[in-house]
């Protein structure tokens, strides 16, 4: 019994039925015709076929050649088809799809210096036969890289170069169909309008009005009148595309009736008829294959951000199932609770007085027994007579220590709860933080552009992505080893590229440097503080600091450590450390706040805590946030008023769960915010409020304030004072007043690279 199957795993019968598959290709290809001349698409594919399959193609070009009676339009086709057959006879084993490519062009070439040379009539056609020959080269690279996909992973990859050369081959594939021409039906045509109804329907807009274009440029480049019916073809297949969700039913009429309507406004009266049965051919073709997925063969850029997606939802449900694991183990940890031990004085009684004939624990005597066992519990007292007093003593004494051990599991075992408890808390908002990072938009020529500046700098080994905000706004960043790295000129080179001005921000880790750059933003702050330790003290216990993120929104903080001198420095600096470092790279704020939180708690084994004030402006939008973790008032004037702004949570590092009080303003070009450290006192407020309202300098508001703070004190300065304003300013204005630390205030920019901390 014949079987297709079976034949075809014999090498002869399969060589056999592949060379008449490329005669018959050869042929059907060379009728197609450019634009007065015999379409390259048989060139193309020759050029990546072996020598035999090459060969018989051109056989098949000659065949077309002597039914079509010896046309000068293709004697280009035969000479190039003969100098790709020599050339591949050369190389016989397998080349990359660059190497095919150059081959595909040089046999082109050298056949059109042939025909111009030697057949030609027209002389001076040299640089349209290596324009074309060039273009059958690219065409020739992209189907041996989608020949090589589908053996490899059986879908063909696309990128912007990809993209180019995929429409470069559709054009010259409709172009080499469209020579099948019959007096009832165009079969170029009809395969075009199918295509473009099967894109229309699985890419939607985009698909239906790329695919509809260059089936209509296709099939003019075989004839101005073949492809004056189809010049609507792409508003016709964007129309589709919004129809792409309406059942097969709907969609094929309402595609049929637009394509019909549109080649009646072209005036093409006189071929309805075939253009009618083209149709329905076309639709009937498309009601047949209409459930192939496209994505089953092709991988564009679409299906890679689809990939990128998929990847940031496994990572949101894996937050998700670490959000589920924290509520199970809070559950079952309540339910593992120590019980707390029995009464010592119960348990004195059971163990010494049980068995006893005295009468120490009748109703008359129960009170005065109890009172005297706790005393003795407690080693106040011992004037009590009891015939067991030692055994009492003993008894005491242990049971005693028992329960202090018992109490002091107890608590350690309440605080590693809720260390643990706010550690998977923390682990899940980090997943899911990473998992939103991962959705944004990321800007691919940007991207390739930034890698070609980074490839001239001679930094090829860093790594980088270019996105947008929802603002519009461009933000970059590089990844790099490299400690020499030039900033200042790739800076310029990506200003120039993006058309903006753009900012710089580093982060440095260990043996790795993070560059991220974002365009100027509409609005910033300026700023300026002053710290002042208090008399008895060499430092300050206060810490402020100010920086950018990533996306050029900016920060200021405040940490007011317990107590004054070291170790209020210390955990004000260990606070506010941590928080720019984790902010910077990446973090959200209000996670980071209790990773401080977290690690204040258990940096030492004493007490070590610090309040934390944060101010955050939304670069794109003004607004500002101001978290606060035990933080004393901060000060928000605005058209004159002023209000307070108080924190009602517990300063970092005393309480696991500790979560900061937030409280978010609308500002405008002009408002001024007041951050203080508690060392400057409620009575000053009307002089702050004064001075805003003159509108100084910042640095001379921060002045005034240290200055006068002893005299709303009483006279007597007896903590650490830090003052920090800042003043809402739009990208506009021409300078800005920035100052940082310690008793005289200098004017600086925002900090973007960290100090290092001693």
């Amino acid at each position: 019994m014949f079987t297709f199957k079976r034949f075809w795993k014999h090498e002869p019968f399969r060589v056999l039925v592949c060379c008449f598959l490329a005669l018959g290709g050869g042929f059907l290809l060379s009728i197609g015709k450019v634009s007065g001349t015999a379409s390259p698409l048989a060139v193309a594919i020759a050029g990546i076929s072996t020598p035999l399959y090459s060969f018989a193609i051109l056989a098949g070009s000659l065949l077309a050649y002597i039914a079509e009676g010896a046309p000068e339009e293709m004697r280009f086709l035969i000479a190039s088809l003969t100098g790709v057959v020599c050339i591949r006879a050369l190389f016989r084993d397998s080349l990359k799809p660059q190497i095919l490519a150059v081959i595909t062009s040089c046999g082109g070439i050298a056949g059109g210096f042939f025909v111009d040379c030697f057949l030609n009539t027209r002389k001076g056609m040299i640089p349209l036969y290596i324009f074309e020959a060039l273009l059958t080269g690219i065409a020739g690279y992209f189907l041996a890289d989608a020949w090589n996909s589908l053996k490899k992973q059986r879908k063909i990859s696309f990128n912007a170069g990809k993209s180019f050369a995929f429409s470069l081959s559709y054009m010259l594939g409709i172009t080499a169909l469209c020579g099948l021409d019959t007096a009832f039906c165009n079969v170029g045509r009809i395969v075009g309008i199918t295509l473009t109804m099967l894109c229309a329907k699985q890419l939607h807009q985009q698909g239906g009005t790329l695919c509809g274009a260059l089936t209509a440029c296709g099939v003019i480049l075989c004839g101005i009148p073949l492809g004056t019916p189809l010049l609507f073809l792409p508003v016709t297949g964007m129309m589709a595309g919004f129809l792409s969700s309406f059942p097969n039913a709907f969609y094929i009429p309402t595609f049929f009736i637009m394509q019909i309507l549109s080649c009646t406004m072209l005036g093409s009266h006189t071929d309805i008829v075939k253009i009618l049965i083209e149709l329905i051919l076309a639709c009937t073709l498309y009601a047949l294959y209409c459930h192939i997925d496209i994505y089953v063969f092709l991988a564009p850029e679409e299906v890679r951000t689809s990939d990128r997606l998929a990847r940031s939802r496994q990572e949101r449900f894996l937050s998700n199932a670490m959000q589920e694991l924290h509520d199970e183990t809070s559950e079952v940890m309540h339910r593992l609770n120590i019980q707390k031990p029995e009464d010592a004085v119960t348990q004195m009684r059971n163990e010494v007085c049980k068995g006893c004939c005295q009468d120490c624990w009748k109703p008359e005597n129960a009170k005065r027994t109890e009172i005297c066992f706790r005393m003795l519990l407690h080693q106040s007292g011992n004037t009590f007579y009891c015939l067991r007093k030692e055994r009492l003593f003993a008894s005491a004494s242990e049971i005693t220590r028992k329960n202090a051990l018992a109490q002091m599991q107890r608590v350690h075992m309440l605080q590693n709860r809720a260390v643990t408890l706010e550690c998977l808390q923390l682990m899940e908002m980090l997943t899911a933080d990473t998992a939103t990072r991962k959705e944004r938009t990321c800007s691919e020529p940007e991207t390739v552009a930034l890698q070609n500046i980074l490839r001239l700098c001679a930094c090829e080994e860093a790594s980088c992505f270019v996105y947008q905000l929802r603002s519009g706004r461009y933000c970059a960043e590089i990844y790099s080893k490299q400690k020499n790295f030039p900033v200042s000129t790739v800076q310029e080179l990506l200003s120039r590229r993006l058309n903006v001005e753009l900012d710089f921000m580093q982060t440095e880790q260990k043996n790795s440097f993070r560059y991220c750059f974002s365009e100027v933003a509409p609005y910033h702050m300026e700023y300026a503080f002053k710290s002042i330790n208090a008399p008895e003290y060499e430092r300050c216990g206060d810490h402020a600091d100010a920086f950018t993120d990533s996306a050029g929104n900016q920060y200021l903080v405040l940490s007011d450590g317990m107590g004054s001198g070291s170790m209020a420095s210390l955990a004000s600096r260990i606070a506010v450390r941590t928080f720019r470092k984790m902010v910077t790279s990446g973090m959200p704020a209000e996670t980071a706040v209790r990773l401080v939180n977290m690690m204040l708690l258990t940096e030492t084994s004493t007490e070590n805590f610090a309040t934390l004030d944060v101010l955050f402006l939304n670069a794109d939008t003004g607004a500002v946030t101001v978290s606060k973790s035990g933080a004393a008032a901060t000060l928000f004037y605005h058209d004159g008023q002023m209000q307070r702004i108080i924190s009602q949570s517990f300063p970092v590092g005393i309480v696991p769960d500790a979560m900061p009080s937030s409280r978010h303003v609308t500002a405008q070009e002009g408002d001024a915010i007041v951050m203080l450290s508690d060392g400057i006192g409620e009575a000053e407020f009307p002089y702050i409020r004064q001075l805003l309202q003159q509108g100084l300098p910042l640095t001379e508001i921060v002045d005034s304030v240290c200055e006068k703070s002893a005299v709303f004190l009483g006279g007597v300065q007896r903590d650490d004072m830090t003052v920090m304003v800042a003043r809402i300013s739009s990208s506009t204005d021409d300078q800005n007043c920035h100052s940082m630390e310690n008793s005289i205030p200098e004017t600086r920019k925002f900090v973007s690279t960290p100090p290092k901390i001693l």
